[in-house]
């Protein structure tokens, strides 16, 4: 194989990549939107891949009324839920967050 051929593959590698990873995000929006509506917001997903699998850190924000245990049992069935959604991910950590949500800035 070229150096041609081993640029096209890597390229071919990333793009499959980067569209498994928006499916990851869509997959998990779509979790926590239908399962726990009224429980959790999306504020960050961080991927990280190790040998080929992906491990997920899902940083949510929960109403003020949410009591902490009932957040954190909702947040052990969310990961469970994801981890079966995708056979690629390997480990889904949700971490609670308390108060009002992350503020949206906007650049200008």
């Amino acid at each position: 194989m070229d150096q041609k051929e081993r640029l096209e593959t890597i390229t071919e590698q990333n793009s499959i990549i980067s569209a498994r990873e928006e499916n990851v995000e869509a997959i998990v929006s779509d979790i926590l939107s239908s399962k726990f509506p009224e429980k959790f917001t999306v504020e960050r997903i961080t991927r990280h891949m190790l040998q080929g699998k992906m491990l997920l850190e899902v940083e949510v924000s929960m109403p003020p009324e949410i009591m902490i245990r009932e957040a954190m049992d909702a947040a052990r069935e969310a990961e469970e839920e994801i981890r079966k959604a995708a056979s690629n991910i390997v480990h889904v950590n949700v971490q609670l967050r308390l108060g009002r949500p992350i503020p949206q800035f906007k650049y200008v």
